[in-house]
């Protein structure tokens, strides 16, 4: 009889252990579903603005009347027809729908975007008559890189920057900071803005002869040791497509009817930082490696002892 009772107690016990790890195991599942799901809806909602207080401003109505032959664009794309095209074609329909003129604007697509050709471009724009006063803006989509570095040794992590232009046979090199930094200075402006779209390009800003320089800003898609984020569904790269919405007016954070370099650089930076952050996570899951992207600024204007006013770039009102 004690042996059938403890025989009774003993299977209802495994019953319960049973019913429990099941139960346990059926909470687990729910748990992983729901943070995949929660991710899920963290990838496809829009990264909302931060509530700002409107500062006004007194409008100078005649820098707006300006004329269009003061603003200048040069955009090269190569390495990924889709997604680099994609990006610098909103971004020359909005620098048009905005009062650029078409002739100022010098497009260089993939195989146009030959080293020669990069390299040549400050020619083409002192040609043109690009003034001191003059706005120039820069957009490079490319594929980046670094190798060790090469004289002038600058580097402070002993590694040099490049963009990889067009190859042809007769041109196989790619293009260093150093070698962008003198044809940047021979463009006869003092407002320049510079933007990369390529990996590894915040270290056009760390070396003594990179891209650093009083009358210019530089804006980097990425930290010196880190790679670009694409958004490939949608054919677009991660730091661009916040650039883009930015330009289209959500980055005039005070709301004075001008986007300037330093507000469409704060509003893609949060955005691509924390939409990154998202994906490096699900990346760790699967991989191991938490990835994730952190654009930069440099900010020489007007110099690079008094950088407090900001470059106005686009009056979108």
């Amino acid at each position: 009889m004690d042996s059938s009772f403890e025989q009774f107690f003993h299977q209802k016990n495994l019953n319960n252990d049973r019913h429990m790890r099941k139960h346990n195991g059926g909470n687990m599942n729910k748990k992983i579903l729901l943070t995949f799901l929660f991710v899920i809806i963290l990838l496809l909602l829009p990264v909302n603005s931060v509530y700002s207080i409107p500062i006004k401003e007194e409008i100078n109505y005649q820098e707006i009347c300006r004329s269009s032959e003061n603003l200048w664009a040069v955009l090269i794309t190569v390495g990924d027809p889709e997604s680099d095209g994609k990006n610098a074609g909103d971004l020359y329909d909005i620098l048009i729908n905005h009062g650029w003129d078409e002739s100022n604007i010098y497009y260089l697509r993939e195989e146009e975007s030959t080293k020669e050709a990069v390299l040549s471009i400050s020619d083409w724009l002192n040609t043109q008559g690009v003034a001191e006063g003059d706005m120039v803006l820069f957009y490079f989509s490319m594929h980046g890189g670094r190798k060790d570095d090469v004289p002038p040794l600058d580097e402070p992590d002993n590694l040099d920057e490049y963009v990889v232009p067009f190859k042809t046979e007769s041109e196989e090199s790619n293009i260093l900071d150093e070698e962008l930094a003198i044809m940047f200075d021979e463009i006869n402006t003092e407002k320049l803005v510079i933007i990369f779209e390529t990996c590894y390009s915040g270290g056009m800003i760390d070396g003594a002869n990179d891209l650093k320089k009083s009358g210019r800003i530089v804006i980097t898609s990425t930290r010196k040791d880190e790679t670009s984020y694409g958004l490939f569904l949608i054919k677009s790269w991660l730091f661009p497509y916040y650039l883009i919405k930015g330009l289209r007016g959500s980055a005039d954070k005070n709301h004075d009817g001008y986007i300037s370099a330093e507000e469409l650089f704060e509003y893609a930076k949060i955005r691509t930082i924390l939409r990154s952050t998202v994906y490096g996570l699900l990346l760790f899951i699967f991989h191991k490696s938490l990835l994730n992207q952190h654009p930069q600024i440099y900010d020489g204007w007007p110099s690079e002892e008094n950088n407090d006013e900001e470059l106005k770039l686009l009056y979108i009102n």
